[in-house]
Order: C-alpha cells, then sequence, then structure tokens
C-alpha cells in the first residue's frame, strides 16, 4: 500500500485548489447587466396632490434651478440644463418627469422622474485652401477656416438615490399646502355665488325696465285711444250739431213753404182802391 508524502499531498492540494479556481472563474463568465428592476424607489415618489399640481411643482422646481422648460403638460415636464466644463467638455443634463394620478378621488399621485446626462467635446474640423497653379496644378495650402462642433463622447441616467431625493426635496416646497386648497374651494364658492348674484341682480334690473317699457307701451296706448275716443266725440258731436243745423234749415224751409200762400186761393189780400180794374180778357 502507497502512503502519501508531504510532496504528494501538496500537488493533490493545489490540483484541487486549481479546479476551484476554474469553477470560480467558470461561473463568472454569467453576463452582468446593467439593470436590475430593483423596487427602491428611487426614481418615484408619491404626493398627496393631484398629478397636474405635481407637475406644476416639478415645473417650477427646474426654473428655480435654471432649467430650460422644453415641455410643460398636466401630466408631464421635460427641462433641460447645459453645463461647461474648464475642460473644454460641455455637458447637457435632460429631466423627464411624469405625474400620474393614483385613485379615482385624483387627489393622490405619483411623480416619476429620471436624468439623463450626455457629455459632449469640441470636435474641430479644419479644411485647407486649393489654389491652382498654371505650371504644378492644384495644391493644397496650409491656410483655410475651421467649424467647431460638440460631438458626443458619453450618455447616462443619473442613478444617484441623493440626486433625486434633492429634487423630489425641492418639489415638495412648490406643492399646494392643504389650507391652500380650503382656501381656493373657499374662494370658488365665493366667487360662484357673486356670479349668481351679479347674475340675480342684472335679471331683476332687466325684469324692472322690461316692466318700465311695458308700462310705458301700456300708458301710451291708453293715451292714444284717449285720443282716438275724444275725437270720434268730438266728430260724433259735430256731426250731430250738422244734423241738428239740417233739421232746423229743413223746418225752416217747410215753415216758410207752409207760410208762402197758394194763387187762386180765397185768403189773396184785397187790391188797392185807387188801382184801376182788371182788364177782361179778349174772347
Amino acid at each position: 500500500m502507497l502512503t502519501a508524502t508531504p510532496y504528494w499531498r501538496g500537488a493533490a492540494l493545489a490540483s484541487i485548489g486549481a479546479a476551484l479556481l476554474l469553477a470560480g472563474c467558470a461561473s463568472s463568465d454569467k453576463p452582468k447587466y446593467a439593470e436590475t428592476f430593483s423596487d427602491k424607489g428611487t426614481y418615484m415618489r408619491d404626493y398627496a396632490v393631484p398629478g397636474k399640481d405635481a407637475c406644476e411643482a416639478a415645473r417650477r422646481a427646474l426654473l428655480s434651478q435654471g432649467y430650460t422648460i422644453q415641455k410643460a403638460k398636466d401630466d408631464g415636464v421635460d427641462a433641460i440644463k447645459n453645463f461647461q466644463e474648464p475642460d473644454q467638455k460641455h455637458t447637457q443634463l435632460s429631466l423627464h418627469v411624469v405625474c400620474a394620478a393614483d385613485g379615482k378621488d385624483d387627489k393622490h399621485s405619483t411623480a416619476f422622474v429620471n436624468a439623463v446626462q450626455d457629455h459632449y467635446i469640441i470636435k474641430k474640423n479644419s479644411t485647407s485652401a486649393g489654389v491652382g497653379l498654371s505650371v504644378l496644378g492644384s495644391v493644397s495650402m496650409p491656410f483655410g477656416a475651421s467649424d467647431d462642433s460638440l460631438a458626443k463622447i458619453a450618455s447616462e441616467t443619473i442613478d444617484s438615490p441623493d440626486f433625486y431625493d434633492n429634487f423630489f426635496d425641492l418639489m415638495a416646497r412648490y406643492m399646494p399646502k392643504p389650507g391652500d386648497d380650503a382656501a381656493a374651494s373657499a374662494a370658488k364658492v365665493q366667487a360662484a355665488k357673486d356670479q349668481a348674484a351679479k347674475d340675480q341682480a342684472a335679471k331683476d334690473q332687466a325684469a324692472k325696465d322690461q316692466a318700465a317699457k311695458d308700462q310705458a307701451a301700456k300708458d301710451q296706448a291708453a293715451k292714444d285711444q284717449a285720443a282716438k275716443d275724444q275725437a270720434a266725440k268730438d266728430q260724433a258731436a259735430k256731426d250731430q250739431a250738422a244734423k241738428d243745423q239740417a233739421a232746423k234749415d229743413q223746418a225752416a224751409k217747410d215753415q216758410a213753404a207752409k207760410d208762402q200762400p197758394n194763387p187762386g186761393s180765397g185768403s189773396e189780400p184785397p187790391a188797392d182802391a185807387g188801382s184801376p180794374p182788371p182788364t177782361p180778357a179778349t174772347p
């Protein structure tokens, strides 16, 4: 039977260690992903306000820090800010905010924020000028023009919890206070009451004006009717007077006719004594 010497024991241990090391290397070859989809809540925060109020608070918070607002709606805000670094590098920070309503009462919402940081460098593009010579042909000379442009060299999403905590805390400063909602509601109620009172006053005044117009129309109609009635009475009186006068005239004529003697009647007055007798008629 063979006995294991220290040399063989060391060699065996070395072989076992190498095998374990290879196994560890093999296990480390598994792919690593930048995204783990953890539930840490770094990019979100709940607020006891409607979604539009949360986005308005985000807009004000970004404006207070010098950001340029590119889009501002009730459910989202986009903003950017530029930074110039000493080594001629340029950095642009873009923030995207989404406000989603929670619940049916629309009094709670969740703000989702992500920030992307893009890095640029100044890229110089030089152009040389060409000079044509009759003997040598076209020759490029070292003088010319240069155009500077920004070239993106890196882009990353900021995942620092402190960065987002600071932003969410700044948002909270611009959130409407609970008392503000009550005051706003009371102001709306009072404004509605005032408007209703104004509308009622306008209706009452319109009713009074219409009643005055109607009464004036009635009074004018009564005056016109009275004038017509008086004119009719006057005309009737004139007609009656004319009839009476005609009757009087006719009665006078009739009386005159009665008073006129008829020829051949015995009532003819006697002739004067001094007048000659009438001449007999010739047969």
